[in-house]
């Protein structure tokens, strides 16, 4: 199986086998940077399946070269966001570990709700983890290690033990160079002893087949074009720009969608109907294998909206 996760392959939430083709613990890594602790750790425990997840793309590249070149098995990456595969692609008790290594503080006071560590999260991971399971948290971030401990404790789901950093948490790029300039390190072990008394459903619905629409009319000439914002509940839709296809009848339209965790790229295609019952497929590309979830479908939603306010007329959908 390629180191890289393709998420369109999957269902959700997705087996431990789906990953790894066997069953062993499994074990997520929240923002891996290089990779140099992620497969560390994998080396260590060989009895293990980690899942690694990162949204730089400088992160996810490196690690990806560390991963092949080091021959292991046992490690996934995902690029992307580790909250999204916490909320989406685990089944309830089905990791046994979680490490978050050196998460942004995002100090400022008006970027508070980006920090990973808040109540819904602790909330989330006592859902996930097995019973018994943990959360390994190490920083150099007093205030933020603190504000945790307090959210993880006045949550009531875990036990809490400070201790030292594992060295290995110490020998990654960055903490290495921190340690060179005299920095303190914190490290707490964040154990699961009951959870949440409801299930916490998955957020982002992969749905079968990617979204379209057929339509009556002519492909419109497009000589200027304004973004289209379209919102829909817990997220939204930008459609940025619209494209004329060189050589063949159609257009392309460029459009971003964010969803709770997930911000996807779509192109999504007009291009004259190989079937009689429409002149016109409007469908999502599988350029960079998006995911067909709701924000795909509002995609194209948006998109048909603009084409019927020039004349098109909607025939059939599955959005």
């Amino acid at each position: 199986m390629p180191i890289l996760l393709d998420l369109q392959d999957l269902s959700f939430p997705a087996a431990n086998v789906a990953f790894f083709q066997r069953e062993a613990p499994l074990v997520l890594e929240v923002g891996f940077g290089d990779g140099g602790f992620l497969t560390s750790v994998a080396q260590a425990h060989p009895e293990w399946n980690f899942i690694g997840a990162d949204t730089a793309n400088g992160s996810a590249t490196r690690a990806f070269k560390r991963v092949r070149r080091e021959g292991l098995s046992n490690v996934r990456l995902y690029h992307g966001s580790g909250l999204f595969l916490l909320r989406n692609l685990f089944g309830d008790g089905s990791l046994s570990r979680v490490y978050v290594n050196f998460p942004d503080p995002w100090y400022k006071k008006r970027h508070a709700s980006r920090r990973l560590l808040q109540s819904s999260f602790f909330e989330l991971l006592s859902v996930r983890l097995e019973s018994g399971g943990k959360l390994l948290l190490t920083t150099d971030s007093e205030p933020y290690f603190r504000q945790a401990l307090i959210l993880a404790h006045n949550s009531g789901y875990y036990s809490i033990t400070e201790t030292t950093p594992p060295s290995a948490t110490l020998r990654t790029k960055y903490a290495t160079k921190w340690y060179a300039e005299g920095r303190s390190f914190y490290h707490a072990s964040i154990q699961k002893y009951t959870g949440h008394p409801s299930p916490i459903p998955i957020q982002i619905r992969k749905e079968t087949g990617m979204h379209h629409a057929l339509l009556n009319g002519s492909i419109p000439a497009v000589t200027e074009f304004d973004k289209v914002v379209h919102h829909f509940e817990d997220g939204h839709v930008i459609v940025l720009d619209v494209m004329r296809m060189i050589g063949q009848e159609g257009l392309v339209f460029i459009a971003r969608t964010h969803e709770p965790e997930l911000v996807q790229e779509l192109f999504i295609q007009l291009r004259p109907a190989r079937r009689a019952q429409a002149d016109l497929l409007l469908s999502v590309m599988n350029l960079g294998k998006p995911l067909a979830t709701r924000g795909s479908s509002e995609a194209v939603r948006a998109v048909s909206r603009w084409l019927t306010q020039r004349g098109l007329t909607l025939c059939n959908t599955n959005i």
